[in-house]
């Protein structure tokens, strides 16, 4: 009897475990998707570029919530743009890049923060 109930304890445990993983990386997509459509967005609204995704880094809940967004702009890709995105706030905190890109913000959209960077 013993045998049975850890038995069934242990499934319970497996099948929840997987679950999580399986919503976990259900979340993570929906982050990393409106990530991208928030990052072209800022891209084009303050550099009038277009932003191309190469890849991310997202940031555990525990340390920071942050997604580090990587790519370029069409027709620049060899030199990285790096986009950095809050995914509780669900907002760009600022881009990263070479100076050619960042001296090519929009003066109408001038950084308040000073944040976007070289």
């Amino acid at each position: 009897m013993v045998k049975k109930i850890v038995a069934a304890l242990a499934l319970v445990i497996v099948v929840l475990w997987l679950v999580g993983r399986y919503t976990s990386n259900i979340e993570k997509k929906e982050m990393v998707e409106t990530a991208t459509i928030l990052s072209q967005e800022y891209i084009k609204k303050y550099y009038k570029s277009e932003y191309i995704l190469k890849d991310y880094d997202i940031i555990h809940p525990s340390i920071s919530s942050t997604i580090f967004m990587y790519g370029y702009i069409e027709g620049h890709e060899d030199e990285t743009i790096t986009v950095v995105y809050n995914y509780r706030k669900k907002e760009v905190d600022y881009a990263k890049g070479p100076s050619w890109f960042i001296e090519s913000r929009n003066p109408k959209y001038p950084s308040l923060s000073g944040q976007d960077t070289q």
